[in-house]
């Protein structure tokens, strides 16, 4: 306990000292202890609360927020953080499609800090439940285009979030055409090379050993990585 850690050698060291009688030295070795863990408990409380202070103003004033290099006002954000933003979409592909963006202007999932990244993703289970109290949907597409050549638009990390019904659609797949296509804005849309997926029927199975051999390979990089 605190109070042991100040209170014991004090008291020792006024007693030994000035050869104070017990009760005596008991009474202010007890009294300086207490001034003292009121005086670090405030001091503590004090920068928490200060802290906290230039956390909310920097989120207050901060009043607009780059989305790669277009400036998205504040009455689109609904859900701020202090690495991520949420915002309704310009072009939503469905009711409730919106945007969880981080706060710094980078293209790669792989650009943000551990903090950031974190934050991003407990910004996207927290937009999810505002969505499905809303919406009442039965599920959603989440959706990272993680770089240009997956069809990232706006050189900015950013998450889609769609609410979803079951039959919504003729086929679920399409989904994942009209985010190949989405763009916020016409300037920011170009034709890129679309991904020829076989059909079904002409799909195999695979081996257990292609994909063990392949999980091999991965497994080899993770500990490279991680060495």
């Amino acid at each position: 306990m605190l109070w042991r850690s100040v209170f014991v050698p004090l008291f020792l060291s006024l007693q030994t000292t000035y050869h104070i009688p017990t009760a005596l030295a008991f009474s202010r070795a007890s009294s300086v202890a207490a001034e003292r863990f009121h005086s670090n408990t405030k001091s503590a409380t004090k920068a928490v609360s200060n802290e906290i202070s230039d956390i909310e103003e920097k989120m207050s004033t901060n009043t607009q927020q780059l989305f790669g290099r277009y400036k998205i006002s504040s009455n689109q954000m609904f859900h701020r953080t202090m690495h991520s933003f949420a915002m309704v979409n310009l072009r939503p592909l469905v009711a409730g499609h919106v945007l969880i963006c981080s706060n710094r202007v980078t293209p790669l999932l792989s650009d943000l800090e551990d903090n950031e990244y974190d934050d991003l993703w407990r910004s996207v289970r927290t937009v999810q439940k505002v969505l499905k109290q809303k919406y009442k949907c039965d599920a959603f597409n989440v959706s990272v285009q993680d770089g240009s050549g997956a069809g990232q638009s706006v050189p900015h990390v950013h998450v889609h979030i769609l609410p979803r019904y079951v039959g919504d659609l003729e086929r679920n797949d399409d989904i994942y055409d009209q985010l190949e296509a989405w763009a916020p804005r016409d300037e920011m849309s170009n034709k890129k090379p679309k991904l020829e997926v076989p059909e079904d029927s002409e799909r195999r199975d695979r081996t257990i050993e292609e994909m063990a051999e392949e999980a091999a390979i991965y497994q080899s990089i993770i500990s490279e990585q991680s060495s």
